[in-house]
């Protein structure tokens, strides 16, 4: 039989490969593209977890690059990738086709603001999300709507991902969350507020002694067994890449976006 035709990028799409497992997605060029938040937040929900077994569920899935590394990578899933914007969820459709995971990653096209409607609650042993980081009021606009979406909070806030997560998580599944350093006390708060006890933080740096840019966060519905606070994870070093030897192992070949 003659081999399956695989997805190609159309003229406005970049081909992108990420991770040691051979992941890839398919991006518009001018619009919103994955950075290392995505790669570091799969390992550190791959990592942190404890008795988690059993399907999970992205919220903002994007091209898709958490849920392929978790399957692909980890070997973690199945996984329930929910997208807000149609073309996007086209798009990683694609990918999935592209990956080989037609039986591991389950494209949802839906608000996250609107779960109840889209999934049934309790199912999930874990969830993960990359939302947008940037406040709706902060900063210019971007007049992309696909960049806007997908960076800033116009479709969704911090308190509607940890709403959702709520809803979907099984008594006693684990959230997985990366946001900005300078948001952990608000989304520390929204989580233990929804009984989503944090359990795991890590701070990530660019550079040894440069301030954190990012926090990883993973709580527990229902469940509070304290808050272990990991070393720091330094981004840039002298491994391959130019990446901390952590990082650089993650990835092949190395992403020259910076957190």
């Amino acid at each position: 039989m003659p081999e399956p035709t695989l997805p190609e990028p159309g003229p406005d799409e970049t081909l992108d490969s990420i991770g040691t497992a051979g992941v890839r997605v398919l991006q518009r060029r001018t619009g919103y593209r994955f950075t290392l938040d995505a790669v570091l937040l799969a390992h550190f929900a791959a990592t942190e977890r404890v008795g988690e077994s059993g399907r999970m569920l992205e919220l903002g899935a994007g091209s898709g690059v958490v849920s392929f590394l978790l399957v692909k990578q980890f070997g973690l899933g199945p996984v329930d990738a929910l997208e807000l914007q149609p073309a996007v969820h086209a798009r990683l459709m694609r990918a999935v086709v592209l990956n080989g995971c037609e039986a591991r990653v389950t494209p949802l096209l839906g608000d996250l603001r609107r779960i109840r409607e889209l999934v049934s609650g309790g199912q999930y042993a874990h969830v993960v999300s990359n939302p947008p980081f940037r406040l709706a009021d902060a900063g210019v606009r971007s007049p992309d709507d696909e960049r806007a979406v997908s960076k800033s909070e116009v479709a969704c806030d911090a308190p509607s991902v940890v709403a959702a997560a709520r809803y979907a998580l099984m008594p006693g599944g684990g959230v997985s969350l990366v946001y900005p350093a300078a948001r952990v006390a608000e989304v520390l708060g929204l989580l233990t507020q929804a009984k989503l006890h944090p359990t795991v933080l890590r701070f990530v740096h660019a550079r040894v002694g440069a301030p954190a840019t990012r926090f990883l966060v993973h709580a527990l519905r229902d469940r509070d067994r304290g808050l272990a606070v990991r070393p720091p994870l330094i981004v840039h070093g002298e491994g391959p890449g130019g990446y901390a030897s952590e990082v650089a192992a993650l990835m092949d070949p190395p992403l020259s976006e910076k957190p």
